[in-house]
């Protein structure tokens, strides 16, 4: 009896599918997880008249069948957690992850550092890829190939740096009313490469009217070198005319530093007015040994460090991945995906761009599973599932009618 048989196979697709909307339900706060949602579609038919003209083909159907488990795909609602290293995608876009080997790609952003100071996945320990930043410029270079090998290393409390003076800005008013053969001191520090600071003597000697001439000396420089010199001159507006000038400090003992420092002075805000003189070096880019204290993650991925003299630099960059068709990953398991036939092969690029969205550091995503909406499926699931066992239970009892006829 063909009902039999046809009940058997909807109270199998439903089974199934009672198994995705609990799967849901079970994972209602798994960090980023996808809801499944389970489609059925009609079993072959049996054709009993193919049809002719006027008349329709006369079919009767052989049951119901899963016909597929559709992830969903929509973006999980934000969790703020509060830890840096925590990220969430918002938009499209996986992040990477690597061993050895192997590679995977998750949207489940729980990263910490390690006991090496690599940045890893704290659910699998899987290194998080991406783009190291040079050390000593902080550049990334994002068009290299991602491997298993590429992870992200943020050597928090471990890393020293120190860079010589390569410009320094002053601001200032030279006293127009100053008498020719006058000077205006000042003084500055500057760092050589190895991070030891050096004073610089810097004098401003009135020669003529709208012209002062400098000479940068100093305690450290070598008596036996020509010191530093140049001219400013200033316009009828008292502006200066010469805003930018060479100047370099060979030094008596380096010490294995970088012997002379060669730096560029702005004196573009130093002015030639009426008034009192005061000039000062505002700033300079030299910096002492440091060490990196802290670390920021902007939406774009690029991880940046504060260091404890001041400064701020890149220290890399995460990785993302995109796929012509993401409901196509293979679920593998530890909110892992991996590449199908029918995903696409993965786009590496950077958060913001080549379809990804952004990242937002500090937040995690959260399940996308619609707990009122599981239950109201379950409820439907459930009644097909009670509907199909009653097509058995009459079956059987036709069955039973057959077999006592002869009685």
């Amino acid at each position: 009896m063909i009902a039999l048989y046809t009940g058997v196979t909807g109270l199998s697709a439903h089974e199934q599918a009672v198994d995705v909307i609990a799967n849901n339900i079970a994972n209602i706060n798994t960090t980023a997880y996808k809801a499944g949602r389970a489609s059925f579609e009609d079993a072959l038919s049996e054709t009993i008249s193919g049809g002719t003209e006027g008349t329709n083909p006369m079919q009767i159907g052989l049951g119901v069948t899963l016909g597929a488990i559709d992830p969903n795909m929509t973006q999980g609602s934000l969790q703020a957690t509060g830890r840096a290293t925590d990220m969430a995608v918002v938009g499209s876009g996986f992040f990477v992850l690597g061993e050895g080997d192997n590679v995977c790609y998750t949207r489940a952003g729980n990263f910490g550092l390690d006991g090496s100071n690599r940045l890893v996945s704290l659910a699998n320990g899987m290194s998080v890829l991406g783009w190291q930043a040079d050390p000593v410029t902080g550049a990334v270079n994002t068009s290299t190939t991602i491997n298993g090998s590429s992870t992200i290393n943020v050597p928090i409390g471990t890393r020293a740096l120190a860079r010589a003076s390569s410009n320094v800005v002053y601001q200032a008013n030279l006293d127009s009313n100053t008498a020719v053969g006058n000077t205006v001191d000042t003084s500055f520090y500057v760092y050589d490469s190895l991070g030891n600071s050096h004073r610089v003597d810097l004098a401003f000697t009135k020669t003529a009217d709208n012209t002062w001439g400098w000479v940068a000396t100093g305690a450290d420089a070598d008596p036996a070198v020509a010191p530093a010199a140049g001219t400013l001159v200033f316009d009828e507006h008292g502006q200066n005319t010469t805003p930018t000038a060479p100047c370099s400090l060979a030094l008596l003992a380096p010490g294995g530093a970088t012997s002379p420092i060669d730096f560029a002075v702005d004196f573009g805000s130093v002015t030639q007015l009426a008034g009192d003189s005061s000039i000062r070096a505002v700033s300079q880019d030299g910096l002492s040994i440091g060490w990196l204290e802290s670390f920021t993650i902007d939406d774009t991925g690029l991880i940046t460090g504060s260091f404890s003299n001041g400064m701020t630099q890149a220290l890399g960059q995460i990785a993302m991945a995109s796929f012509t068709n993401p409901t196509g990953l293979l679920r593998t398991g530890g909110n892992n995906y991996l590449p199908s036939p029918n995903s696409g092969v993965p786009h590496i690029t950077t958060a913001g761009h080549g379809g990804c969205g952004t990242v937002s550091s500090g937040y995690l995503e959260m399940s996308n599973v619609n707990l009122a909406e599981e239950f109201a499926n379950l409820i439907v699931t459930q009644r097909g599932f009670q509907a199909n066992s009653r097509i058995i239970s009459t079956a059987d009892e036709m069955l039973q009618e057959v077999v006592t006829l002869k009685r």
